[in-house]
């Protein structure tokens, strides 16, 4: 329908507008932030912007509900300015006609906020890291968006993921002779740092000689060194840097080691429930559009409103996660209370609009 299209393309619009607003702010922040690694290694002022630029998909994701609330607000404060939504209703299109637009719009935009967290704001937040890790610490080769390379004299260790607990999954190892010719390779399944020491678990090894090739296999292998322990400060992968399908499959790899899963869980539920929270922040924004008219002031206002709400929300969605974590509360719980809260308000505020 004509109007379907016209509030997508409107909504789209002022999300567009939003998205470049804020990730300007925020992107002039975190290259601050860098600055004072600026001088380490070979990172530089170019490296802290590359590094901010490749996390840039993360920051949008983490932004996309303010940025819908206040994308929302600016384009159908557009349209009330316009007197265009006054029009809408008196040709006797319903509020709920409306909404229904934007909120189809919404839905579309959700999908695609859903898409950016699973698949490219963990691999874009993956390869901001080993970027920087690769610059500050000369060590580090970077052979992928993932993959970490490092050498221990006559060793080169690949690690194929680090995870939040120092601990190393898919490891190979390859191990040159005094000739610099390869010698042998090996394949751990994963990797632990107990006690000052690596344990490596379930390891096959090829032996490389004039004569053939001999392969073995060992349960458990003992490693002095395997990779500095200080990369994991700019490397391991933190909750919010893994995709849905990685935190619930950590959480249950935890949950089965009786190891705490609480924090992975209410990062799953709250990258389940991002979302859904960019549609209730769209319907925020219909009630405050609605309730105004050309007369009761102007876009400044309604985007001061906006920034006050999302200010509001994020510090109370915040503060929410962090005491359901520490009052041992349900992470589906504790997840999920912020967005039926906004969902109950935005409602409330919809039946009343005349």
């Amino acid at each position: 329908m004509v109007l379907d299209r016209y509030i997508a393309k409107t909504v789209i619009a002022g999300c567009i507008l939003a998205s470049f607003v804020m990730l300007s702010i925020f992107v002039f922040v975190d290259f601050i932030a860098q600055l004072d690694d600026v001088g380490k290694g070979n990172y530089g002022a170019l490296q802290a912007i590359i590094y901010v630029l490749l996390n840039l998909p993360q920051l949008l994701y983490e932004l996309s509900p303010s940025i819908l609330l206040l994308g929302g607000i600016l384009s159908l404060g557009t349209l009330a300015a316009n007197s265009e939504l006054i029009v809408m209703r008196a040709s006797g299109i319903s509020t709920l006609r409306i909404t229904r637009s934007v909120l189809q719009t919404g839905l579309l935009l959700a999908i695609l906020v859903a898409l950016l967290g699973e698949y490219i704001a963990p691999s874009a937040s993956r390869e901001a890291k080993t970027y920087r890790a690769q610059t500050i610490e000369k060590k580090l080769i970077v052979g992928g968006s993932a993959d970490v390379w490092a050498r221990d004299g006559n060793r080169f260790i690949n690690v194929k993921r680090i995870l939040p607990d120092q601990t190393l999954r898919n490891i190979y190892l390859y191990e040159l002779d005094e000739n610099r010719q390869l010698n042998s390779i090996s394949y751990a399944e994963r990797a632990q740092y107990l006690n000052k020491e690596w344990v490596l678990s379930n390891i096959k090894r090829s032996e490389l000689s004039s004569s053939g090739v001999k392969a073995s296999f060992e349960k458990k292998m003992i490693l002095k060194r395997l990779i500095l322990l200080e990369l994991f400060t700019v490397l391991e992968l933190e909750s919010k840097d893994m995709s849905a399908s990685e935190l619930l499959t950590y959480s249950q790899y935890l949950q089965d080691n009786n190891l705490d899963s609480a924090e992975y869980l209410l990062s799953f539920w709250i990258k389940v429930f991002t979302p859904l929270t960019c549609l209730a922040m769209l319907m925020i924004a219909m009630p405050i559009v609605f309730a105004t008219t050309p007369r009761s002031g102007g876009a400044g206002q309604r985007i001061v409103l906006a920034i006050v709400i999302g200010i509001v929300y994020f510090v109370f969605n915040r503060s929410f996660n962090h005491l359901g974590m520490a009052m041992n509360i349900t992470p589906l719980l504790s997840a999920s209370a912020p967005l039926i809260l906004v969902t109950v308000i935005s409602l409330y505020y919809l039946r009343r609009v005349n």
